[in-house]
């Protein structure tokens, strides 16, 4: 079976809220729901609540409304029923005296005419009944596509690895490790997920798509943080690590080395880039984040309220877990989920396949140092140290204005995660880069079923021009 995914609690929290539905025994699937929730979830105290705290609110909202309903039929008293028939009266005849006040005229519309238009199908019986039948299908659906991904049992094919270098819980594996005399490209991920996205499974793999080309890839594998490196900063991982990697592969290679950042690897390898610029030859940056002041730029990350959060988290736990982790980036797009899971049962086998094998390396998350969850979560959008010039590695600022080799820039015009506006300013400040933007998002630029037309194919033929 494969692993829940630790966001789901708030995955099936945002469903309910989106489709207005709360478990109780009024809802068509609430046995179901019921059943299909783990054990320390079933309370629904809370959930009721928060009906209650909803309902108690609307109608305090309701209040002025029912005043103004009073007030119109007071004084057309031809609208109340008559009680001697209990029949409703005929409606009056409209005379050019009449006048029926629009939204905007009513004190308690003021300010709202802009969904003035919309509030007469709330009144409408078959309008309601018919968002109220849809909400519950969708929630449905999403619990059924739930439910099917769980029964798979998909498992990623392993696969044995040659280490060139290791340290701590960090790996520098080795896919190609006869190719001596070619371009050797070190993928950097980030330190958020696995390194498994570049090396998918046998048919979606990046660094085997490269490897045929004649280059030789090389994956920084993070691990997971020990006891010692739980302490450990951006600073300390490229310092300790991503350089001492580096220069054992300089030390076994003939031929040119080019780095290759994806995400928050980008940021890493333009450090790298910069602090080692003798033994890099090239650089590509995927999807690599820089400036968090864009306007696109999304807002969870920035909101007041969001940044306490963060900081409260991060400092009640040792290491910070990926539970964080993936409520964060959920919250960015987070009826995403509902539709994905949705559509999982109408796929075909190799469509589930690859959605199963996506899924499970989103859902192992990896557990983050303290002071890298603080950076990357808060130093990062809140204080945009990166574009700032406000980032030190050791004893060195990072400009990238002082990297000098060519370096390749892919910003997928379709990423929630690293917009265009957030990537393009780094790609400004590099004195040599060429910059491809494909219409793809953050992931499907490295798995998706056009990722080897979007990114893989440009990526090796830019390298191949290079060298």
């Amino acid at each position: 079976m494969m692993r829940m995914p630790d966001a789901l609690p708030m995955h099936l929290m945002l469903a309910m809220m989106q489709s207005g539905i709360l478990p109780a025994a009024s809802t068509p699937w609430s046995n179901s729901f019921v059943n299909f929730m783990p054990d320390w979830m079933r309370p629904k105290s809370p959930l009721e609540q928060m009906g209650e705290q909803m309902q108690s609110q609307w109608q305090k909202l309701n209040e002025p409304f029912q005043q103004l309903s009073e007030q119109w039929l007071s004084a057309n008293p031809w609208l109340r029923q008559s009680e001697e028939s209990n029949a409703p009266f005929p409606r009056r005849q409209e005379s050019p005296s009449t006048h029926t006040p629009a939204s905007s005229e009513i004190p308690a519309f003021a300010g709202m005419t802009e969904f003035s238009d919309f509030f007469a199908d709330f009144f409408n019986p078959e309008f309601m009944q018919s968002l109220s039948s849809e909400a519950v299908n969708r929630s449905t659906g999403f619990m059924q596509g739930i439910q099917a991904y769980l029964a798979s049992d998909y498992e990623r094919p392993a696969k044995e690895y040659d280490v060139l270098w290791s340290r701590g819980s960090a790996r520098l594996l080795d896919v190609a490790p006869d190719a001596t005399e070619g371009v050797a490209v070190l993928c950097v991920p980030s330190l958020i997920n696995t390194s498994t996205i570049l090396d998918l499974y046998p048919d979606v793999s990046f660094v085997e798509f490269l490897k045929q080309r004649g280059f030789r890839p090389l994956i920084l594998d993070w691990g997971s943080p020990n006891e010692d490196e739980c302490d450990f900063s951006m600073a300390d991982y490229i310092s300790f690590y991503a350089l001492d990697a580096l220069h054992t592969l300089r030390e076994n290679h003939d031929g040119p080395i080019a780095l290759l950042g994806y995400c928050m690897g980008g940021i890493f390898t333009t450090a790298m880039a910069q602090l080692a610029a003798r033994e890099v030859d090239a650089m590509v940056l995927l999807a690599t984040p820089w400036d968090f002041s864009s306007t696109d730029t999304p807002t969870v990350l920035l909101a007041p309220s969001t940044h306490a959060t963060l900081r409260h988290w991060i400092n009640t736990q040792y290491p910070v877990q990926p539970l964080i982790t993936q409520t964060i980036f959920h919250l960015i797009d987070p009826w995403r989920v509902q539709e994905k899971f949705s559509r999982y049962p109408s796929l075909s086998d190799a469509e589930k396949k690859h959605f199963l094998a996506v899924e499970q390396w989103v859902n192992d998350g990896v557990p983050l140092a303290n002071k890298v969850a603080e950076e990357c979560f808060v130093d990062w959008p809140q204080g945009n140290i990166l574009a700032k010039h406000q980032w030190k590695v050791g004893r060195r600022w990072i400009e990238p204005a002082q990297i000098t080799c060519p370096t390749l820039a892919i910003i997928p015009t379709k990423d929630a995660i690293v917009p265009k506006g957030c990537a393009l300013p780094l790609t400004k400040l590099l004195k040599r880069c060429d910059t491809l933007m494909p219409e793809c998002g953050h992931v499907s630029m490295v798995v998706g079923k056009n990722a080897r037309k979007m990114m893989w194919e440009p990526v090796a033929e830019w390298l191949e021009g290079k060298f």
